[in-house]
């Protein structure tokens, strides 16, 4: 086995991290560099060093050049959204006087500030106390996240109101106020090393947003088993909008919020898919309508083997979308999103069917969760919805960015 493939285990191994084989010659280039820097005999011997001082100061340096650090603040704003005018809202009708969410993986800080320019806005001016704990397994990234600058691109999605009132322009970056920037604290936390000993715990609301994608799947569910322990009774999870939690955490439910999936404790009863499916429908005036059965049909499609496939809930959904049924049909597909949340057809016929009824605003985060999730080049692509009668990738992509642009997006075709 050769030193660089030696180093990538490893790397998996401490810190959880998954490369993808395209970063071998990369990373072997780099390691031997390191090796001559730090006056190694060669690359094998700076793996071996590595192995034997797991808390050596050179891992630092490793896993600041393996983690990702490209983000910008209010990404997946939809999420942000759920947080003020939901979980929130929520939490101090439960009694709350304070509040803690938990940023894992935080990088250079763009989530934290997020957190905190939103808890400032909901939270400011009341006696409730609220603070934002930011962790992550690179030591750089938190030098950074600790000095709160972030680059005009960073805070490109910041509403401007926010941006005025939140942060100060300093030599072409943007700072966050030290009023709100107080309430941050900061750490380094490896996940997959127990004990999870993070401060401030337990916590009312946890993002471990895009941060699962970079861990195998038995990695996963350790690291969501142990980070579930930390949330406070009633609190909540979020994981990045493209990910799902399904086959990973058997102990916690899903709830959709506005077309934003949360996850909670879960004690017996439903299992996590049958709550999406179950959920009652909240009606854009904020009432709910009860659930009708599925109709037989419908059940048959969705049960494979005893199993609840994606797929099968995509193509019930678009029975119910023929026959008119679209209440059977959202159900049907935020049941298949919720398998496979990076099927970008699947989440273009959802937001079709919210149009055709009305929620035009969550037909427009649809659209732009499929924006998103086609600019990332991870797209699912289903064969049943392929062919003359449907359009393809490149007519999806133009009709979701006309839809986030225009307000004229109501028939469903």
């Amino acid at each position: 086995m050769t030193p660089g493939r030696k180093l990538m285990l490893l790397v998996e191994r401490m810190s959880g991290i998954v490369l993808p084989d395209r970063e071998l010659q990369r990373l072997t280039d780099w390691a031997g560099k390191r090796a001559a820097i730090c006056s190694f005999k060669d690359t094998s011997a700076y793996v071996s060093a590595l192995r034997q001082n797991p808390d050596s100061d050179e891992w630092r340096v490793l896993l600041s050049r393996v983690t990702v650090k490209e983000s910008s603040l209010f990404r997946a704003p939809q999420q942000f959204r759920c947080l003020s005018e939901d979980i929130i809202p929520e939490l101090l009708d439960s009694g709350r006087r304070s509040i803690r969410i938990w940023s894992a993986g935080c990088a250079r800080g763009e989530e934290p500030a997020t957190l905190a320019v939103v808890l400032d806005e909901c939270l400011g001016g009341t006696n409730v106390r609220w603070s934002v704990v930011g962790t992550d397994v690179d030591a750089e990234a938190l030098e950074a996240a600790r000095r709160a600058r972030f680059s005009r691109r960073a805070v490109r999605r910041v509403p401007a109101e926010f941006l005025e009132r939140h942060f100060t322009t300093r030599a072409g970056s943007y700072e966050l106020n030290s009023e709100v920037r107080r309430h941050i604290e900061y750490g380094s936390i490896n996940l997959v090393r127990e004990p999870l000993e993070v401060p401030s715990q337990p916590f009312d609301v946890i993002f471990l947003r895009n941060v699962l994608i970079y861990f195998r799947k038995e990695s996963q569910a350790r690291v969501v088993r142990n980070v579930q322990q930390l949330l406070a009774q009633n609190g909540f999870l979020l994981v990045g909008p493209s990910e799902s939690l399904m086959h990973v955490a058997p102990g916690l439910k899903a709830e959709e919020r506005n077309g934003v999936f949360v996850y909670r404790r879960r004690d017996g009863g439903e299992s996590p898919l049958d709550v999406v499916i179950n959920r009652p429908i909240r009606e854009p005036d904020g009432s709910d309508t009860a659930q009708k059965p599925l109709p037989e049909e419908t059940i048959r499609l969705q049960s494979d083997g005893g199993t609840r496939d994606w797929v099968a809930f995509a193509v019930a959904g678009r029975h119910a979308e023929i026959t008119g049924d679209l209440r059977t049909a959202l159900r049907s597909y935020r049941a298949s999103l919720y398998l496979q949340p990076d099927s970008y057809q699947v989440r273009y016929r959802l937001g079709l069917c919210l149009a055709a009824v009305g929620w035009s605003k969550r037909a427009k985060a649809e659209f732009g969760r499929v924006l998103e999730i086609l600019s990332l080049g991870s797209g699912k692509t289903l064969e049943f919805f392929s062919g003359p009668d449907f359009p393809g990738r490149a007519q999806i992509e133009a009709e979701c960015r006309n839809a986030t642009q225009n307000h004229n997006y109501s028939s469903v075709n």
